[in-house]
């Protein structure tokens, strides 16, 4: 411990404590020049008053080293004091500027007499002594808290207004027991360093400061200059932070007035009881979407019609929303709505490709993992995680046939249609995922229930979707029961399929916007936000609706509403029974030979590895072009195709096989993952052929196989009895029917 005391004193020498008074007294001085400069290049006035209590303040710590015996020393103690107080009027001054107190300011000159005449007794009226400083200090003190006050309010729009409050307590508290180290030489030294710190960090500070305040400055000129309404939103409060002249003349509310209410009160759409963030970043998503209509509602309680754009910025340092708003204008509403209709009708053929592109390898997927799924797995890691890739493989197709939906809607194909068969079927398949997650399901089917024509595929789609909604709503609500019910009943003149849950319903503000393209509040990767739109268009195109009744936190109810068409009573008649000398399986026949043709290998390959593993004989070939050849040289009884296909393509393979056997071409199965294309389409329903939309179920592809198979042999069948004789080698053309997966 002596030693640690010995080497402070060698420490603490003349030449330490010289060395600290310049380093303390050449801070100053750096804080004079910036508040010099500031001074000559900025318009606010309190930089001069600031040069000049600065210059006052060194010249108190020059006078600071001579006081001690020196033959002057009473003359340097007045000076000392009378320039510290007259720094203590000057930065004071500084402050009032800031404050924007002039009176105040104009009444300083009358402090500084008394500070003079109180230096002056002090350096001769009475010895030096500490409680003849302390005061002088002590008003120094205390101006510099009064200035780290007024930046300490403006702590939270500006770090540089931290530092700076931080400084000056700092500094007040250095200054407050200053007096006190006179009696103890050895730290006057650490005094002056910390002195010098401490004006160092005032400086950066004020640096920081101004620099903060300029870019603020040139943010304020940037908003001036927009001519749409701008509001600066906090997204925690959706407090309104700051608003533009373009947003004063828009609500007739004054900026000061913005600036005190909530975006709620401005925009009803936004007005909601939600604390959470990312749920008040959906509803701005939400109502801010691209071309979407909202109100605005001025001074005088007139609503306006406008639309608007929302980005999360960094203001003053803090995450907030910049949201831009314009009235609506009819004329530039129109053409809002042309470019508009031409970007998604650019975004159509764009998912077209891409789907058509990826509906490849999500069939080799897909088809392997169902390949997989027949055979007897006896891990049950394994097979969970076959199932899992199954799956969500399945569930990779869903939005790839969503996304060709919506860019061209498919025409329904309209037949005789058991809703409530319909129902029982989509809901078995789906009573997996209900247990799964918790769910109740109750459905109530009404009885005697007429007969309607529908597309059974596209229904199947919409009731599905809103059952999928159903069950991620649901999960949404931590608390209360988890209950699906599904109804229909019938009341001339249409058919009601209900699904109700017991979520938290759907607020008020996006009620009207559920059916748009796109949109959904679901977090990314949880949804396509086309579920929905889709539905609304397949109801459309068969004459019905699909409303929704719902309540905030009582969960919603969608209603499917179906016109009751008229059914042809040979539509209501079971299926003939095939005589047992009709019936052809793939057993009693020879064993048939296939050739599948796709310039996808792992397509080829998993139609082949299913196809032979039914016992049929299966060649493939890579395009049309091989296809022709393996045909002029086999006999083949049924054709598997891809219908895009470079050179030879699907339709011209199926014309040029039936330029040479019509039979043959009557018996194409046809894959394609561009069904919603015109030109598709068109020749599908021109040939008739059967074909099934990739990614594809392997059950759909045996059993078009099987049936296309059986009619072709039971059409031979009939045509020996009818024309008994020699074999006849030609086949009669088999009933075509339009299949899709």
């Amino acid at each position: 411990m002596n030693e640690l005391i010995e080497l402070a004193k060698r420490l603490m020498t003349a030449d330490w404590a010289l060395a600290s008074w310049i380093v303390a007294l050449v801070s100053a001085w750096t804080l004079v020049w910036m508040c010099a400069y500031l001074s000559r290049t900025t318009d606010k006035p309190q930089f001069t008053r600031w040069t000049t209590g600065w210059v006052f303040f060194s010249i108190a710590q020059a006078a600071e080293i001579g006081v001690e015996g020196m033959p002057n020393e009473r003359l340097l103690h007045a000076v000392q004091m009378a320039a510290l107080g007259i720094s203590a009027v000057c930065l004071f001054g500084g402050c009032v500027q800031i404050m924007q107190r002039k009176e105040w300011g104009r009444r300083l000159k009358y402090a500084v007499a008394p500070i003079l005449l109180w230096s002056a007794v002090s350096a001769y009226g009475f010895h030096s002594q500490w409680w003849t400083r302390e005061p002088v200090f002590l008003l120094l003190a205390v101006v510099c808290v009064h200035i780290g006050m007024q930046y300490y309010r403006d702590r939270k729009r500006s770090h540089a207004a931290s530092i700076l409050s931080g400084g000056f307590f700092l500094w007040a508290l250095h200054l407050a027991v200053t007096p006190l180290l006179g009696g103890v030489p050895m730290l006057l030294p650490v005094g002056h360093a910390i002195s010098a710190a401490l004006t160092l960090a005032v400086a950066i500070g004020i640096i920081l400061k101004e620099e903060a305040e300029l870019s603020d400055e040139r943010y304020r000129g940037v908003l001036a200059s927009v001519s749409e309404a701008v509001f600066i939103v906090d997204l925690w409060t959706m407090q309104i932070l700051d608003a533009n002249a373009a947003a004063h003349q828009l609500t007739k509310h004054s900026v000061e007035k913005l600036m005190t209410m909530k975006m709620g009160d401005v925009c009803p759409d936004l007005q909601s009881d939600r604390k959470n963030l990312l749920e008040n970043r959906n509803l701005i998503n939400a109502v801010f979407k691209p071309f979407n209509e909202f109100h605005i509602l001025r001074a005088d309680g007139d609503p306006m019609v406008c639309e608007g754009d929302t980005n999360l910025i960094h203001w003053r340092t803090l995450p907030v929303l910049h949201i831009k708003v314009r009235e609506v204008d009819k004329g530039h509403k129109l053409g809002q709505m042309m470019r508009r209709a031409e970007k998604l009708s650019s975004l159509g053929q764009l998912i077209a490709g891409v789907a058509h592109e990826l509906n490849n390898p999500l069939a080799v997927v897909t088809g392997y993992a169902q390949l997989m799924s027949k055979q007897t797995i006896q891990d049950e890691k394994t097979r969970t995680t076959m199932q899992k890739i199954l799956h969500e493989s399945e569930r990779a197709s869903k939005i790839v046939r969503d996304l060709l939906s919506f860019a061209r809607p498919c025409e329904p194909q309209m037949t005789a249609v058991d809703v409530n068969h319909l129902v029982r079927s989509v809901m078995e398949v789906r009573e997996r995922d209900l247990r799964a997650q918790g769910i109740e399901l109750e459905t109530r089917l009404a009885a005697n229930r007429p007969w309607t024509q529908a597309d059974p595929v596209q229904i199947e789609q919409v009731l599905n979707n809103l059952v999928t909604n159903a069950i991620h709503a649901m999960l949404e609500k931590v608390d209360g029961p988890r209950k699906l019910t599904v109804t229909t009943e019938s009341n001339r003149p249409c058919i009601r399929i209900g699904v109700a849950d017991t979520g938290p319903g759907i607020p008020p503000a996006i009620r009207e916007k559920i059916f748009e393209p796109f949109f959904t509040t679901k977090p990314p990767g949880k949804g396509t936000g086309l579920g929905l739109s889709i539905s609304h268009t397949i109801l459309d195109e068969h004459h019905g609706r699909l409303r929704l009744e719902t309540e905030v936190g009582q969960g919603a109810t969608f209603t499917i509403e179906l016109p009751i068409l008229e059914v042809e009573a040979a539509a209501l008649e079971p299926a003939a029974t095939k005589s047992p000398d009709q019936v052809v399986t793939a057993d009693s026949r020879p064993s048939r030979r296939l050739l599948v043709v796709d310039d996808e290998p792992g397509i080829r390959e998993v139609l082949q590895e299913l196809l032979m593993g039914l016992g049929y004989t299966v060649d493939t070939a890579a395009d049309g072009c091989e296809a022709l050849k393996r045909i002029e040289n086999n006999h083949f009884d049924l054709v598997i195709s891809d219908l895009c296909m470079p050179g030879v393509d699907g339709p011209e393979l199926h014309r040029r096989i039936r330029d040479k056997d019509e039979s043959l071409a009557h018996r194409m199965i046809f894959l394609t993952g561009d069904t919603v294309s015109p030109r598709s389409r068109t020749f599908l329903e021109e040939s008739g052929n059967r074909w099934l939309s990739k990614p594809f179920n392997l059950t759909d592809i045996e059993n078009a196989v099987r049936t296309l198979l059986e009619q072709d042999a039971l059409a031979t069948l009939i045509g020996k009895a009818a024309h008994p004789g020699p074999a006849d080698t030609r086949r009669s053309h088999p009933a075509t029917v339009t299949m899709r997966g």
